[in-house]
């Protein structure tokens, strides 16, 4: 059995969780332009580095490496904030997606 072990929804669920509230702070922070979302967006973006390393090339969204640097060079703009979210959402999308697959080769 592969490390598939390792995208339980009680190993994977926290990293969305802390993301959502997150992502609130810094939608609210945008939205109010505060200019207070540089730190939490370093902390969203040390998350997903985090959630990235738990599932060790199990998962990952397409050019992840690539937009991951775009977003940490520009952490307190709005385009960033955008394209962390979408790369939260592309990993619960392939996640689940490598959920399936174990099922179905019986892992």
């Amino acid at each position: 059995m592969i490390s598939s072990q390792k995208l339980t929804d009680e190993l994977i669920e926290p990293y969305f969780t802390a993301w959502s509230i997150l992502q609130g702070r810094i939608r609210d922070s945008h939205h109010s332009r505060d200019g207070r979302s540089e730190a939490p967006m370093r902390e969203g973006i040390w998350l997903f580095q985090q959630l990235l390393g738990h599932c060790e090339g199990l998962a990952a969204p397409l050019n992840v490496g690539e937009r991951l640097a775009w977003i940490e060079q520009q952490p307190s703009k709005f385009a960033a904030f955008r394209q962390l979210d979408e790369l939260f959402t592309e990993m619960k999308k392939a996640i689940s997606s490598k959920r399936i697959q174990s099922k179905r080769s019986g892992e």
